[in-house]
């Protein structure tokens, strides 16, 4: 068996790029539209509170953020050494996997407490209710 040869200007889709009509990207290349009920660009900055975790390539953090849940314990202390590192590191990424797995086992204690807490608790049946 031989293998078939195909010259590029014989390939559909070769030169799309010659001419901007051909381009099948061509109607999302325009800048977006902004939105009529949106009273702002850019939302206004939160204040920050308590510690918050950023990259080091921003000037600021982004206007809107979480600060329900701080890092605590280990997997704090590895999100907190994940995010000194630029995130186009794989190893930014792979410690902030490693800290949310860390994260679950250091929260099994407390769910476990709460499920056994559920357990003893007696239920009430129907006939209680009423």
């Amino acid at each position: 068996m031989e293998a078939e040869i195909v010259l590029p200007r014989e390939l559909p889709y070769w030169g799309v790029d010659i001419c901007l009509e051909d381009r099948p990207g061509v109607p999302r290349e325009v800048p977006p539209r902004l939105l009529e009920s949106a009273h702002w660009i850019e939302p206004e900055q939160q204040p920050i509170e308590g510690p918050l975790l950023r990259h080091p390539g921003r000037a600021r953090p982004t206007p809107v953020f979480s600060t329900a849940l701080p890092p605590r314990g280990a997997s704090g202390a590895l999100r907190r050494i994940a995010y000194k590192v630029p995130d186009h590191r794989l190893s930014h990424w792979v410690a902030l996997f490693i800290a949310d797995r860390v994260d679950v086992i250091e929260s099994l204690p407390l769910l476990l407490k709460r499920r056994a807490v559920r357990a003893v608790k007696p239920r009430r049946t129907a006939s209680q209710r009423a």
